[in-house]
Formats: C-alpha cells, sequence, structure tokens
C-alpha cells in the first residue's frame, strides 16, 4: 500500500462516524487507505464519567491519545496518567492498557494507531455488533468476538496485580 501524492482536507465536521463501543463519539478522520498503511486517526470524544474500553492491549499497533478540552485518565501496565488539554500519551504495542474519563466534562481527544488498520477493527465491529465494553453472556457471541480481535491482535486483559 502506498500513501497518496497528493494532499487531503478533512473539514471540521468531515470524516467518518464510527459506532463507538463506549458512548460519545468517534470520527474516522484518516483511514489506512489515505496513509499508506502507515497509520489512522481517529477524533473522539468520550462522556464524563465513562470507564472507557476494557483493560486490553494491542498486539501490532502503537496508539497515542493527545486530548483536545477534558481530561482523560489512561492506565498503562502499572501507570496511570492524568492527561489534560494538551497532554499527550504514547501507549505500546503489547502493553495492558484502559484510557477513562472520570470527569465531569467531555473528553475531547485525538486518536492515533500506527501502523494502520484498526479504523477497520472498529467498522468490523459495529457491523458485527460486537461488544467492546463488556462480556457477552452467550458462547457463541464470546466465540465470534474472540475470533475477530485475534484477527486485529486485540486482547482483552488484566492489569498485573501491585
Amino acid at each position: 500500500m502506498t500513501a497518496q501524492t497528493h494532499g487531503e482536507f478533512i473539514a471540521p465536521d468531515g470524516g467518518k462516524a464510527l459506532l463507538n463501543p463506549v458512548g460519545g463519539k468517534m470520527v474516522l478522520k484518516l483511514p489506512t487507505a489515505l496513509t499508506g498503511g502507515a497509520y489512522t486517526l481517529h477524533d473522539n470524544v468520550m462522556p464524563p464519567g465513562s470507564p472507557g474500553p476494557r483493560p486490553h492491549i494491542h498486539h501490532q499497533h502503537d496508539e497515542t491519545f493527545y486530548v483536545l478540552e477534558g481530561e482523560l485518565q489512561v492506565r498503562v501496565n502499572d501507570q496511570t496518567f492524568h492527561a489534560p488539554a494538551g497532554a499527550c500519551v504514547f501507549v505500546p504495542r503489547g502493553a495492558v492498557h484502559q484510557p477513562s474519563n472520570l470527569g465531569a466534562e467531555a473528553a475531547h481527544f485525538l486518536l492515533l494507531f500506527s501502523p494502520g488498520g484498526m479504523d477497520q477493527f472498529f467498522e468490523e465491529a459495529a457491523a458485527g455488533r460486537l461488544p467492546l465494553q463488556g462480556l457477552p453472556g452467550d458462547p457463541d457471541t464470546l466465540a465470534r468476538l474472540n475470533e475477530f480481535c485475534r484477527r486485529y491482535g486485540y486482547e482483552f486483559a488484566e492489569f498485573a496485580a501491585g
């Protein structure tokens, strides 16, 4: 996959709205195809009081949070970062992590995955109605969820005790 040779403009209200598994808003601004597979860029809003997704690992992607408004709490292995507007948190592939918004205001942030491919993860999760926040109750849905996550190098995890 090769990157484009011309520029691209995405208006403030442009991009592709994706189903955000934790509520709020997720808009894909730069898809994998546009960056030659290098990365994807998402514009997210996490509602106040949101615990975020379950702790998880990306085995194939680094993830970066850049906070525009509000505050995120991002737990990465045994560290917890309180990230106000203007802060950036880098999560290397293979790290157990969980972003949350425990504040009283929405958290608005940019989310960058490198390399690309996570845009397809969120699109496919929405199309298949796969639950990324809670555990499904029935074995068939759990089996579909586990197979889906495996294909994208995504794994639900727990933080080490300590």
